[in-house]
């Protein structure tokens, strides 16, 4: 209870957080972040090397921590990774939807494929993710979604139609769901980074020049996965318990989202 005499529910010590895309990047940054703040972790990735390396970082630093394979463009994968983490750790407090892919390709020159692969992790995952989490989480009256979109939802993308959609959907996702569950107190809301030091920028550029394009931005400086981990720690925590439906634009000012 506050010096108001309202109480602010949020993050506690050992609730449970569940990040997805966590062998890398804006993942594993979140995953030090909470392990920091006492979480406990169910780190979901694909790629078991970078997924266990992540895990193996935050248990050295005394956070309860386990690793889950999961393929995010398999409903069946889910939905397994869905029933181990509860078996494992209970209800989560905290989801964050972090993981996609951006493969990049001009609208003529995309296959359908590709396009409905891209639909299929960034925006199907996350809606499977919250059905099956939740009832549990509806349930128990607590707890935070955090959704990652990106400022290619506000700006589009060349040869990233497929991206930029996806993400715009996540942050239609986010409002809606953030009003179905809002009587439940549980919130939901999304980070839209901009440009940032991360494996997905650097898949066609070399790190000096992605921290050239700092020049371009209002604050002269490209994002780090530290800065949205801090502002995911914010969503999470209980001076954001009455912010939700919300996506909270962290780019430096490159980006500003109409009020």
């Amino acid at each position: 209870m506050s010096d108001d005499g309202i109480e602010r529910d949020g993050f506690r010590r050992d609730d449970l957080v569940v990040v997805t895309g966590a062998g890398g990047g804006f993942g594993r940054a979140f995953a030090h972040r909470f392990a920091r703040d006492g979480a406990r972790l169910a780190l979901w990735e694909i790629n078991q090397e970078s997924g266990e390396e992540t895990a193996r970082q935050v248990r050295d630093k005394g956070a309860e921590a386990r690793f889950f394979k999961v393929d995010l463009a398999d409903s069946q994968a889910i939905e397994k990774a869905v029933a181990d983490t509860l078996a494992a750790f209970g209800t989560p407090y905290c989801v964050i939807n972090n993981a996609s892919i951006y493969p990049r390709a001009s609208v003529v020159d995309m296959e359908v494929a590709v396009f409905e692969k891209t639909l299929k992790i960034n925006i199907v995952a996350p809606f499977h993710i919250c059905k099956l989490f939740g009832p549990k989480m509806l349930a128990a009256k607590r707890g935070v979604v955090i959704n990652i979109a990106s400022g290619r939802a506000l700006e589009g993308a060349p040869k990233g139609a497929n991206y930029s959609s996806s993400k715009g959907a996540v942050l239609a996702f986010t409002k809606s769901l953030a009003l179905e569950w809002a009587p439940h107190n549980v919130r939901v809301n999304a980070i839209i980074p901009g440009v940032s030091l991360t494996a997905q920028p650097l898949e066609n550029t070399n790190e000096t020049e992605l921290l050239s394009r700092g020049k371009g931005i209002p604050m002269r400086r490209i994002g780090y996965p530290e800065d949205m981990a801090g502002l995911a720690a914010y969503l999470a925590g209980p001076d954001a318990a009455y912010m939700t439906g919300q996506g909270v634009a962290m780019n430096g000012g490159k980006v500003l989202v109409p009020q």
